[in-house]
């Protein structure tokens, strides 16, 4: 859906990649050129894709470091994990 706005039509905005500060639509390139784009295009989603999971692997090593962190800091004293402590409230209750 394109929009007017003081006399230039907004909406739909074609993809281009900036290469140099140099805006290139890829209406500008040959078929070639096309190509290319698609490939760079797709080959950017990736990276993106990988950044995030990274980020999500980082996250999963950090609860894990802290965890033994935890561990260790607590020196073979017994935690009470939520399963214990749902026992032990069914068991009160009745």
């Amino acid at each position: 859906m394109n929009e007017e706005v003081n006399g230039e039509v907004v909406g739909e905005q074609k993809p281009f990649i900036t290469i140099d500060d140099v805006q290139i639509n890829i209406e500008d390139l040959p078929e070639e050129g096309q190509a290319v784009f698609g490939r760079l295009q797709r080959l950017n989603q990736k990276k993106v894709i990988q950044v995030l999971d990274l980020e999500e692997l980082q996250a999963g090593i950090n609860f894990f470091t802290n965890r033994i962190v935890d561990i260790v800091n607590n020196d073979g004293e017994e935690t009470v994990s939520e399963d214990d402590t749902s026992e032990e409230e069914d068991t009160d209750s009745e």
